[in-house]
């Protein structure tokens, strides 16, 4: 059917015509032919890629999402700290624009000081979708424990992260809808068994997933989002955390092997290092 609407488009359509229409709200479809990536859009004229996000173009881009820090061979580009975003109300979905769960599985780990995103456990080879509308910036094998790596940038200013892929599915400045495969299941990287790391990032800032998706009923709490700073860490205030009052001969090490937890994650929650000194009667929050 692709190749049918493909070639109805250049036949009918002339290329000059084609370059004039670059609004992304208007794209159809990506196809790969022969000479590359063609974009196809609603009014039957297409596009090749070229290399670039069909989203570039100054007068229509006028948001910036698609052109700062457009980097395809870099996980973080912005490098921004909490303490610098300014609060903002994101628009997570539209009519047109929805969200899909980009698996359905186990939860094994959650967002965490020292995990910056869900854990999903699933077999290998099932296929990952894209939770939002948006365009591939990254898509490689990443050495730094992400294995095959997808990275989408959405249109409501996020990003999501697709990680221990066995195959990849898309290529960068592809566009992609939601609910579409990005790539299957699998283990590459630093991982344990085959499972999909997933994460949300705001200019390269991880959000905790659980803020955003009801991941019991696999939907989004709202169609909007509100970002603060605290978005941006694991909620302390959670009633389920549990504390340790330190008795004599505690350690940091049998506190972590008694929690089921590890050191790092205990020092990252009470802001801490490995050799602080542990008083008598201090509570840890190590939970």
């Amino acid at each position: 059917m692709k190749s049918f609407i493909l070639f109805l488009i250049i036949s009918l359509g002339s290329p000059v015509a084609a370059f004039l229409q670059h609004n992304p709200a208007a794209v159809i479809d990506t196809v790969e032919t022969d000479s590359g990536m063609v974009v196809l859009f609603r009014n039957f004229t297409w596009q090749y890629m070229d290399g670039e996000p069909v989203m570039i173009d100054p007068g229509t881009d006028t948001t910036g999402i698609f052109s700062a820090k457009w980097i395809n061979d870099q996980i973080w580009t912005f490098r921004m700290k909490p303490d610098s975003i300014k609060d903002t109300l994101l628009r997570l979905i539209t009519p047109e624009r929805q969200f899909t769960m980009p698996v359905t599985g186990t939860l094994l780990r959650g967002f965490m000081y020292t995990h910056k995103g869900l854990d999903i456990k699933i077999n290998k080879g099932d296929s990952v979708r894209a939770s939002f509308d948006g365009v591939v910036r990254y898509a490689r094998y990443n050495r730094g424990g992400f294995g095959n790596l997808v990275i989408l940038r959405h249109y409501n200013g996020l990003e999501t992260y697709y990680a221990h892929l066995s195959k990849l599915m898309v290529k960068v400045n592809q566009v992609v809808k939601s609910g579409e495969s990005i790539g299957l299941s699998g283990s590459t990287g630093r991982s344990r068994g085959p499972h999909l790391h997933w994460e949300i990032r705001y200019k390269d800032i991880p959000v905790d997933p659980m803020r955003i998706v009801d991941f019991t009923n696999g939907m989004l709490i709202a169609d909007q989002f509100p970002v603060t700073k605290a978005v941006f860490y694991p909620p302390d205030w959670d009633p389920s955390a549990v504390y340790h009052k330190i008795k004599s001969g505690d350690t940091l090490g049998y506190l972590a092997k008694k929690y089921h937890t590890s050191v790092k994650e205990i020092c990252a929650m009470n802001k801490i290092t490995a050799t602080t000194l542990l008083r008598i009667g201090r509570t840890l929050r190590v939970r």
